[in-house]
């Protein structure tokens, strides 16, 4: 399939669809996915509007693009792992949010190749240098990378649980200007689509699809009549 982009589209509405045809259980994980989202757009944070998300045969997942490009951090490992370690069905996009307009959240939506784009991520990633994490009471530490998991633990008994981790690469300008490369790259091979087209093209290779292709086909099959010999009287 050619590279295509959906440019203002309701980007709940859409990856609905996607789930609907290709996620067969854990669904309730896009609940979480669009509560992320909603919440993104309401707050226009930058960055933090530049998603990856993916739909798996069971449940789905969403997480800034920003951190999947940090080595080792826990939202590359995720966006590594069914690549690396399953052989899970992946629908994987990028996604880009633009705002909510008549209470729908709006952006443009790339489809990416899953399995190609790791590969991409790994040849690509930064090291982290630094965690900053923000703690129950209001508290926001910095801790280097190698021990942070020991000292987060120590500041608990004070401060409460961790509610915000932020990992802190070696060289920010570094992981941003592989990000705007990565964006005008994707963005420059892709032509702007028609969402029902590709949607429609996407049933006939979703096992829902094929399902109902298998059951189609089986109900249109003819009987065979029966052969059996009536007794002679």
């Amino acid at each position: 399939m050619a590279a295509v982009k959906f440019e203002g589209v309701d980007v709940l509405g859409f990856l609905e669809q996607v789930v609907e045809l290709h996620t067969q259980h854990y669904k309730d994980d896009f609940d979480i996915d669009k509560e992320l989202i909603q919440n993104l757009a309401a707050c226009r944070n930058g960055e933090n509007e530049q998603l990856l998300w993916m739909s798996r045969t069971c449940g789905t997942y969403c997480l800034w693009e920003r951190d999947v490009y940090l080595q080792d951090s826990h939202e590359n490992k995720v966006w590594r792992f069914y690549h690396e370690q399953t052989k899970d069905s992946i629908l994987a996009y990028a996604i880009q949010l633009d705002g909510i307009q008549d209470g729908k959240v709006t952006g443009c939506i790339w489809p990416l190749d899953y399995h190609a784009h790791v590969e991409r991520v790994k040849l690509l990633s930064c090291a982290i240098e630094k965690v900053s994490v923000l703690f129950q009471d209001g508290t926001q530490a910095v801790f280097p990378y190698d021990s942070y998991m020991q000292q987060i633990n120590m500041f608990k008994a004070e401060h409460g649980t961790s509610k915000c981790v932020t990992w802190l690469p070696e060289s920010e300008r570094e992981l941003q200007t592989i990000l705007r490369r990565e964006h005008v790259k994707r963005d420059y091979h892709a032509r702007p689509g028609n969402i029902q087209e590709y949607m429609d093209s996407l049933k006939k290779d979703t096992m829902r699809g094929k399902l109902e292709k298998a059951k189609t086909a089986a109900a249109s099959t003819p009987k065979p009549s029966s052969h059996k010999k009536e007794p002679e009287r």
